[in-house]
Order: structure tokens, then sequence, then C-alpha cells
């Protein structure tokens, strides 16, 4: 790994760290995550453009990990249920940092980044089989985290709508449930 590609891959590992002591994103400063990084902030800077741009980043980046690293272990099982328990495990571990959440999905929708829709299509594949095209099974991507995505932005009318408090698990795995049961029709 060349100097350029070491040292981004140093600032967005620090991120993620100082991220895991913290559930304010607005306590996190540049300055931190470039000391901890061992870089000038101007490197920060060229790397990611803004704090906003690492901060995205770096949080989709362990919701990626923890995606891909669920559907590698988790091979048995029907796919259905995979799919649901992947969902469920990304929420529960989402409710935790509400705010780092909220900016995520806000950056995500806003730039229009994909990733946790594409990291949906190989289970929805293998429930599908070849039933769906490439595209159909996009489309059922986006409609299964769209859904799970915009109540984060704003639970508390989310709440109001459905009557679903997501940051309660029992609720949260029901809403998870009957959406992947509603959107996958077999």
């Amino acid at each position: 790994m060349n100097n350029d590609q070491e040292a981004k891959t140093r600032i967005l590992k620090a991120a993620q760290e100082i991220l895991a002591q913290t559930d304010d994103i607005d306590k996190v400063t540049i300055r931190q995550i470039a000391e901890r990084a061992e870089v000038g902030i101007g490197l920060i800077n060229y790397h990611f453009q803004s704090k906003d741009n690492l901060m995205s980043m770096a949080i989709g980046d362990v919701m990626t990990h923890m995606a891909g690293d669920f559907a590698v272990s988790s091979d048995s099982g029907q796919p259905v249920q995979k799919l649901k328990t992947m969902l469920k495990a990304l929420c529960d571990y989402a409710v935790g940092y509400e705010k780092l959440l909220q900016f995520a999905v806000s950056h995500s929708l806003q730039n229009g980044d994909t990733k946790a829709q594409l990291l949906l299509v190989p289970v929805l594949r293998e429930i599908f089989g070849g039933k769906k095209d490439e595209m159909q099974l996009r489309v059922l991507a986006l409609q299964i985290l769209l859904p799970l995505q915009a109540p984060i932005l704003c639970p508390s009318e989310f709440r109001i709508y459905c009557g679903v408090d997501l940051f309660d698990e029992a609720q949260r795995n029901n809403y998870i449930d009957t959406l992947v049961d509603n959107i996958i029709k077999i």
C-alpha cells in the first residue's frame, strides 16, 4: 500500500475509533482525527474534502463491514429469514448511535450513496433465484431500505404515523418482519 493510501486508511480508522467513543458527531473534530491518525489536517481535507464526507464514509464502512460479515457468517437458513436477521442486526447496532445514524442516513440520501442497498442485492438474488433481473433486485433493495432509513431522520414523527418505536426492539423487529413480508412476495 502506498503512503497516500496508507494515510487515508489511518484517517478512516481514526475517525471510526473516535466515533465508537461518542454518539454525538458534533463533538468530533478534524483536529482529534488528525492527531489520532498522526496526519495533518490538510491531508484529511485532501482525501475527504469535508468532515461530513469523512464521517459518512467512516459510519458507512462500519455498517458495510457488519453487513458483509453477517452475509458470510450466516450461510445457513432460509434466505428470507437471513435477510430479516441481517436487517435486525444492523438496526440493533444502529439504534445505539442515533445521532450518528441520522447524520449518515441524511448524508447518504443527499449524496445518492447506494452502498447499503447494494449489500442487499446478493441476498435478494438468493431469495428470487432467476425470477428477477438486476434492476428489479435493486428496486426491491430500495423498497426495503428506504422505509428503514426514513424513520431514522425523524423517529418521533414515524412513531406518530406508524405507531412503531424503532428504539423498542420488539416493535422494531415486528416492523422489519412486516416490511420484508410485504415486499418479498414470492
